[in-house]
């Protein structure tokens, strides 16, 4: 069942949102202020975060950049009664993923919160994961333990096929037709094992654990931890 955190200190508006929801069939959690807020998004699973910005102890705004800053991606739509351009901006350009202003209809909240559990499925579709390595094949952003990672192209087409087959060896010819598109693995052989000692470089040296493997006279392999 999906989870929903509800961060409003009106409690009115608290206790209507919430039935909205609830009446949608989702698990809902509450907070009053901005310091509870980020406690409980910090340490517990949401699908999505329903945050006002104006909040006692620390601010919305505050909530997101901290959150965004410690790596938790939860979904967040803002809800606030300040309506200029520049506070939707601020509150988009800090991480928020949607910004709603108020009196908005409840009507409204509720497929604005859904629109943003289906994105968030769909972006989980099109994640590669091993470990705390992550491959966003819908941005093509790399990331692990929460660092971005900037591979070149074909650096990202070698670890995408090794993350796509993890825990299975890949071959030079696998490879190499999968980046390179060519079948000629007596030229492109050196080209691989320099490719992936960057790659390596990159995403295994900076982090103290080496996920790469070569399997020698076989190829290598990127290894997930169950």
């Amino acid at each position: 069942m999906m989870k929903v955190l509800i961060v409003e200190d009106d409690l009115k508006i608290q206790a209507l949102i919430a039935e909205g929801l609830t009446q949608e069939r989702f698990t809902i959690d509450t907070c009053n202020d901005g310091e509870a807020a980020f406690s409980k998004a910090k340490d517990r699973k949401y699908d999505v975060i329903v945050l006002d910005i104006m909040l006692p102890k620390k601010s919305g705004f505050e909530v997101i950049s901290g959150l965004r800053a410690i790596g938790i991606k939860t979904p967040i739509l803002a809800i606030s009664a300040r309506t200029t351009v520049e506070d939707r901006v601020l509150g988009l350009d800090l991480g928020a993923d949607d910004y709603l202003v108020k009196n908005f209809s409840l009507a409204e909240l509720v497929a604005r919160v859904k629109s943003l559990m289906r994105r968030k499925g769909s972006e989980a579709s099109n994640l590669l994961k091993c470990n705390d390595l992550i491959v966003n094949l819908s941005s093509m952003k790399v990331a692990r333990g929460g660092t971005n990672i900037e591979l070149t192209k074909k650096e990202l087409g070698i670890l995408i096929e090794l993350m796509q087959k993890k825990n299975s060896v890949v071959d030079r010819q696998t490879l190499v037709e999968a980046v390179w598109g060519d079948r000629d693995a007596d030229v492109m052989s050196n080209t691989i094992d320099v490719h992936i000692r960057m790659l390596r470089a990159k995403i295994d040296k900076p982090f103290g654990s080496d996920l790469i493997k070569t399997v020698r006279g076989y190829g290598y392999i990127i290894r997930h931890e169950a």
